[in-house]
């Protein structure tokens, strides 16, 4: 999505209107209601032929929503189901949305989500959270805020003060600004009620909305103002005021059901209901639309900056929420710092998250190796060896085979060509190294509040551990290998751990130990079943494992 575009209170003298092509947002008919009524004649008459023809749609309570192969301004969007990769993993606030769009043309289209109202209030009025783009940091959670915000405030007034301040989007729905909205408030044009407020919106480039509709990511449709006005109402007063103190926000899935059923596509919205986007949807409005303390800055351990932290072992903390709704892989995982870069960044790889792609050597024994996937970030040479495929070389055989230790934990790492010739020259076998892709990398303030917040654990006596780990990257032998030199990278059907029972192991040694005063751990309950299944279904997309069987129902 795109980086904000910030927009003014408009006027008539100041900017144009922009519906274009619709006429005045006050006449008494435009081409929607038209075309809502032919729509809504050919429903009826296929649902009872003989039945004469009427001037209401049966859908909705009577009010006119339909199918429409238009993207156009006041078009309302409902989130797809049919993605192969959906909104599980990432962004699932667009799971099961339904967008409304205040612009489209062609230079950038603009959408805000109706049905997301949080718990949270700015002035007095509940805040609907309405996109990921210039939300200011509002939905972050834990108190962390910044950067642009932009409020869009809906609203069907039809005075000349309020059409003054406000852009049409269909008849009978305009919106205005927060400053629109207090002037009007202030002036007695408009009670505080009158108007619905949305901080954030979400943004598509040109052709970029129509390319995902096509990819089935949305559902297009339309619906008068009678529909959304209703439904922002029932949004609004189902749910007790944010004032009331108890955190009560909607993850919206009622009207996206609704509007489904309206246009004909009840039977997937039956199949979908409860799926693992729709509890990964609950989890996200839990975390990010019920207002969270702040977190107190944690307290620096005496000495902490001065600590190598190359060598040392964490694992994640036994909370339930840290790693379910991003970066799934750190959830049940076990992380080696590698490094500290002189401008404080701790860069770390994670240890046992065995992938299905194998390094195969071209030697008698067609030796194989799993890779692990060590992280998001990916690395290229530099101070970690890491080879021209990315992949970094570990091995905990000290001064047999070289290479640089990393600190104290008897891991060394290699130059990949190293390790080939002594392979090649019987002094190691492809099992002695651990081949890991990608690294972590946090500010050593952030891995440190994140230790003191029980986020991650140090690990008290991780070499222990390194047989299992070592053990995770162990395939059977393969076929014909692609080259000779360092071995050749390809995907190979090969049984693959999850890596968490080495992770259930670290804890049960006692996770949170080591040097006093380095990320001392905090208790916290036992992980969620929610975020076992998240991790489950990253492995199968990102790591090549099988699709657990309860996701693929």
């Amino acid at each position: 999505y795109l980086p904000p575009r910030p927009f003014s209170i408009p006027t008539r003298a100041a900017a144009p209107r922009l519906c274009t092509d619709g006429g005045d947002v006050k006449g008494e008919e435009d081409w929607r209601d038209v075309r809502a009524r032919l729509v809504a004649m050919e429903q009826l008459e296929q649902a009872d032929p003989d039945a004469p023809p009427g001037l209401s749609s049966p859908v909705v309570s009577g009010a006119p929503v339909y199918e429409t192969p238009l993207i156009e301004r006041g078009s309302v969007i409902l989130g797809g189901t049919q993605q192969e990769f959906g909104f599980a993993l990432r962004q699932q606030y667009f799971h099961k949305s339904v967008m409304l769009l205040l612009q489209h043309d062609d230079a950038f289209t603009r959408g805000i989500i109706l049905n997301r109202p949080s718990a949270m209030e700015l002035d007095g009025w509940r805040v609907w959270f309405g996109g990921d783009v210039a939300e200011g940091g509002l939905f972050h959670g834990n108190g962390r805020a910044g950067g642009t915000r932009e409020i869009v405030c809906l609203h069907s007034l039809t005075s000349d003060a309020a059409t003054r301040l406000s852009m049409p989007v269909i008849r009978g729905v305009q919106y205005t600004t927060l400053e629109g909205a207090q002037a009007l408030v202030a002036s007695g044009e408009a009670e505080r009620s009158s108007f619905w407020l949305f901080v954030g919106y979400a943004g598509w480039a040109p052709k970029q909305l129509q390319g995902e509709v096509e990819r089935d990511s949305w559902y297009l449709a339309a619906a008068d103002s009678e529909v959304l006005l209703r439904e922002l109402l029932r949004q609004g007063t189902d749910l007790p005021p944010p004032s009331a103190g108890v955190g009560a926000a909607g993850d919206g899935l009622q009207t996206w059901e609704g509007l489904m059923r309206a246009i004909g596509k009840g039977e997937e919205a039956d199949r979908t209901r409860g799926n693992l986007e729709d509890r990964m949807l609950a989890e996200w409005v839990r975390q990010h639309l019920v207002p969270r303390p702040a977190l107190a800055e944690p307290a620096r351990a005496e000495g902490g900056d001065g600590e190598a932290l190359a060598g040392r072992v964490l694992c994640s903390g036994r909370g339930a929420d840290t790693y379910t709704l991003e970066s799934q892989f750190l959830h049940k995982s076990l992380l080696l710092l590698l490094h500290e870069t002189e401008q404080g960044l701790a860069v770390a790889a994670v240890l046992n998250r065995p992938t299905a792609n194998v390094v195969q050597f071209n030697l008698p024994d067609r030796p194989r190796r799993a890779i692990g996937f060590g992280g998001e970030a990916r690395v290229r040479g530099g101070s970690l060896d890491v080879d021209g495929n990315g992949l970094l070389w570990l091995h905990t055989r000290g001064e047999a085979l070289g290479g640089t230790p990393v600190g104290e934990c008897g891991v060394w790492r290699i130059k990949s060509s190293d390790a080939a010739a002594r392979i090649k020259d019987g002094d190691a076998s492809l099992s002695d190294f651990l081949l890991l892709s990608g690294v972590v990398g946090w500010e050593r303030a952030d891995l440190e509040a994140r230790l003191a917040r029980g986020e991650l654990e140090q690990v008290a006596s991780p070499a222990l551990l390194w047989p299992q780990i070592w053990a995770l990257g162990e395939v059977s032998p393969g076929g014909e290998a692609g080259s000779a030199g360092a071995g050749s990278v390809e995907a190979a059907p090969v049984e693959l751990s999850d890596g968490t029972a080495i992770w259930y192991a670290a804890l049960q040694q006692g996770a949170g130990g080591g040097d006093e005063g380095f990320g001392a751990s905090l208790g916290a309950v036992p992980p969620s079943a929610l975020a076992d299944e998240a991790l489950q279904v990253w492995l199968h997309f990102f790591a090549g494992h099988p699709m657990p069987e309860a996701a693929a129902e």
